[in-house]
C-alpha cells in the first residue's frame, strides 16, 4: 500500500495503518496479519506546510481537470495526486501493476485557491 501524506508523519501513519489493517484482518478471520512493510507512506509532497500550495499540486489539479474532467481539492487530493504523478514519473510502479487513486472529495476548496491555480494556468498558457 502506497500512501501520500499531506501533513508529514510518515512513521506514525505507517504504524497506524498497519495496526488498523491487522485489526481488520482479525475481524475477517485472516491469520498471520499484514506485514509492516506492506505500508509505504510518502510525506515528501507536503511542501512548505499543510494547505500551502505547491507547484506540483497546481500541476496535478490542472492536469486532472484538463485531461479527465476530475476536480481535485488543493489541500488533500491535489497534493496526493502530485505525489502519484511524481511516483509514476520516477518508475515507482511496475507497468503491469494496477494503481488505484482514492479521491476523497473536497472540490469546494478549489474556490479558496482559484487565484493561485488560475494564475499558474495563465502563466503556462502565455509561455
Amino acid at each position: 500500500l502506497t500512501g501520500i501524506s499531506v501533513r508529514g508523519e510518515k512513521i506514525a501513519l505507517e504504524e497506524k495503518y498497519h495496526k488498523l489493517a491487522n485489526e481488520a484482518a482479525a475481524l475477517l478471520g485472516i491469520r498471520g496479519g499484514v506485514p509492516r512493510e506492506t505500508f509505504n507512506i510518502y510525506d515528501d509532497y507536503v511542501g512548505p506546510g499543510y494547505s500551502l500550495p505547491t507547484e506540483s499540486m497546481i500541476e496535478a489539479v490542472q492536469l486532472f481537470a484538463r485531461l479527465e474532467g476530475i476536480l481535485l481539492d488543493p489541500v488533500y487530493t491535489g497534493k496526493a495526486a502530485a505525489g502519484l504523478i511524481d511516483l509514476v514519473r520516477k518508475g515507482h510502479f511496475r507497468p503491469d501493476e494496477t494503481v488505484l487513486f482514492v479521491h476523497t472529495g473536497g472540490s469546494p476548496a478549489l474556490y479558496a485557491y482559484q487565484d493561485v491555480i488560475l494564475a499558474s494556468q495563465e502563466m503556462t498558457a502565455s509561455a
